[in-house]
């Protein structure tokens, strides 16, 4: 923690169910350079254990999966993503199982984002995923309802959508940025 806004106060707002395994809520107060006290809210989401954002690959093409966001109350296209539970490669591995019914042949993290710098305390893990091209897609392939299709979007696809409006979940924009990026 940078220590020119030290954090002078933490009371914890709210715990999950699982005792903070998957949300809790803090306000803070923090001392700013200037002397002026703020109080903020920050979200520490998966225990504090690095999220994941999948990035799949089958040569150009990328895989998406449509799931209803309730927060925003609508449909969205994303990347497949998760909560942190082990260590973020073995996490993406089983993203793509339980939200498309693919196995992976190589995966490596490519990049870290802080997907919401001004309350969510949890890091993301980007993690690149090459998929076979005979693999047969199987959408919810974990039964959990979460997933409603699944598809291979090649880049042309995603400039369209983004261009359009209909590709916006920051997770996944932040997640091809950064993999753009470590690409050149």
């Amino acid at each position: 923690m940078d220590t020119q806004a030290p954090r002078t106060h933490t009371r914890k707002a709210y715990t999950d169910a699982d005792g903070g395994r998957w949300c809790e809520v803090y306000l803070d107060t923090y001392r700013l350079p200037s002397g002026t006290e703020a109080v903020r809210h920050r979200i520490r989401v998966g225990g504090s254990r690095p999220g994941v954002v999948v990035l799949a690959r089958r040569g150009d093409d990328v895989l998406m999966v449509r799931q209803w966001r309730p927060a925003i109350g609508r449909w969205a296209w994303e990347l497949p993503r998760g909560f942190g539970e082990t260590d973020p490669v073995s996490d993406a591995l089983r993203e793509l199982v339980e939200e498309a019914g693919l196995a992976a042949s190589a995966a490596a993290v490519v990049a870290y984002l802080d997907v919401d710098s001004g309350m969510l305390e949890s890091e993301v893990a980007v993690v690149e995923v090459t998929v076979p091209a005979d693999a047969p897609l199987h959408p919810d392939a974990a039964g959990g309802g979460e997933v409603a299709d699944a598809r291979w979007w090649s880049p042309d696809d995603i400039a369209k959508a983004i261009r359009a409006g209909e590709l916006r979940d920051g997770f996944t924009l932040a997640a091809f940025g950064a993999f753009s990026a470590t690409r050149g």
